[in-house]
């Protein structure tokens, strides 16, 4: 099956969204078909890459299925990134086309969405061919960017069948029915949100209920107004709601999903307390498409992502490389069919991180119990997991330096109660300059996205380092 293709053999009466916008599935099909022809009267064409940057909304969903219908890539963008940087992910995939619903600068043509929308009403294109018959299953139809603590973004490149097994897999371990109403308070552009609500959601004929504030208070509201029952959030969306509201709000609710970052024990058992109903976490990550396991609903245990899902295969790679040993901690290696194709253009990343017989290194440490439930120990890489953004250091780091007067710098994730983690920065200031905390902020604020910038700066003499000259950042986070 491709991807544009999860929309179809709906009731055509029964509504596909609320909130945002109420829906039907029928009047998507006809909206994807109009943006499609419009997209193709414009040039989009089999293989080329079109950069969507936007809130959540519905016309997220038109662009991308329209998008990958005609045998192109969508590139979903982060919409918190600032022009500078969504500016690189235009560049390094070599976008021909923005659809944007912010005024950026940008190096590549870009239209807005609403803009787009207006198009596809008032001037009515010729019908754009079929799908292209060469098209397969394993033909790229997306870039979701990610990074490392080192080096530029990186896009991973998913296919039809990467996205449409991951969805599959995923809802054998979590019911979607066309009755359900399922809440999008998570990024359209992000991953997680992608799969586990909208791609999810359509396959299943369901409704998505749109959201676009993450407050506590407009999301019981939402919950209640459209008698919401599959909600699915980050672990500070459930810190927050575990500390307020009466447990009637969620009474329409019959599954509550977290991910985007391991849930703290007392947050989950808060939130039992108070609703009454238990949170099935789940892990994951962008090149797995990226859902690789989930807690079941018969079977909670605190601290645990749960098992594999069905179809997908995961196994603990430790040094002795004999028998393993429930317990043990090593790096946790994946293998499916919702294993990305590699990174855009970058074939000695992809080798770094795609074995040959189809093995992902994940970078994540980790260990199994006698059940096979995976427990997620700490990160390989200096990833800094915010509200379930992933944030890395190197990035934020090379900003400070653009600096002057910056001599050092070392950013470094602090556990943070509310966020996860929280991002701190110390900063070594060259002799002569004397460290001025707002001039650094006044030059980040220009030049990178707002949540990457850290919540404390701390000015240092020296930072500590090994041997080698190399900063160990441990000894900062144990500070």
């Amino acid at each position: 099956m491709f991807l544009h293709e999860i929309i179809k053999g709906a009731d055509p009466a029964h509504l596909v969204f609320e909130g945002d916008a109420v829906v039907t599935y029928g009047e998507l099909e006809k909206t994807v078909a109009r943006y499609r022809n419009t997209l193709y009267e414009m040039g989009v064409r089999q293989g080329e890459r079109v950069g969507l940057y936007t809130a959540n909304r519905a016309e997220f969903v038109y662009v991308f299925m329209a998008v990958v219908s005609l045998g192109a890539i969508i590139i979903p963008i982060n919409n918190s990134l600032v022009d500078r940087e969504v500016d690189y992910i235009l560049r390094d995939s070599g976008s021909m086309l923005l659809i944007t619903d912010t005024v950026l600068e940008v190096s590549c043509p870009s239209i807005g969405i609403h803009d787009l929308d207006y198009k596809t009403k008032k001037e009515i294109a010729p019908a754009a061919p079929d799908f292209p018959e060469d098209v397969t299953e394993d033909d790229v139809c997306a870039l979701v960017y990610t990074s490392g603590t080192t080096g530029s973004p990186k896009g991973a490149m998913l296919t039809h069948r990467n996205l449409v097994s991951n969805v599959e897999q995923y809802l054998q371990r979590i019911t979607f029915v066309p009755e359900d109403k399922v809440l999008c308070v998570l990024p359209m552009f992000h991953a997680y949100g992608l799969t586990t609500v909208v791609n999810a959601g359509l396959y299943a004929h369901a409704t998505i209920v749109i959201l676009r504030s993450k407050s506590p208070s407009e999301i019981t509201n939402t919950i209640v107004e459209h008698s919401v029952t599959i909600a699915i959030m980050v672990p500070p969306m459930y810190n927050l709601l575990a500390r307020r509201g009466e447990p009637e709000v969620m009474k329409s609710v019959h599954t509550f999903i977290s991910g985007g970052a391991s849930i703290p024990q007392p947050v989950s058992q808060a939130f039992h307390n108070r609703y009454h109903h238990p949170v099935q976490e789940g892990y994951g990550l962008t090149e797995a498409s990226p859902v690789v396991c989930m807690m079941p609903a018969g079977k909670p245990k605190y601290l645990t992502s749960g098992p594999v899902l069905p179809g997908v295969e995961a196994y603990v790679r430790t040094e002795s490389g004999g028998p393993y040993v429930p317990g043990t901690v090593g790096e946790l290696m994946v293998r499916g069919s919702n294993v990305m194709k590699g990174y855009w253009e970058k074939p000695e990343e992809t080798r770094k991180v795609l074995t040959e017989n189809g093995w992902l290194h994940t970078g994540d440490l980790a260990y199994m119990d006698d059940e096979q439930y995976i427990y997620i120990v700490d990160r390989i890489k200096d990833l800094i997991i915010m509200n379930g953004e992933n944030i890395y250091p190197g990035e934020v780091e090379d900003c400070i330096y653009e600096v002057e007067g910056v001599g050092e710098c070392a950013v470094v994730g602090h556990p943070d109660p509310l966020r996860g983690q929280a991002v701190w920065a110390y900063v070594v200031m060259k002799d002569g300059y004397e460290f001025d905390e707002m001039k650094i902020r006044r030059h980040m604020s220009k030049n990178i996205a707002s949540y990457k910038i850290p919540r404390r700066f701390i000015p240092m003499d020296a930072l500590p380092k090994n041997a080698t000259g190399k900063i160990l950042k441990r000894a900062l986070q144990d500070n």
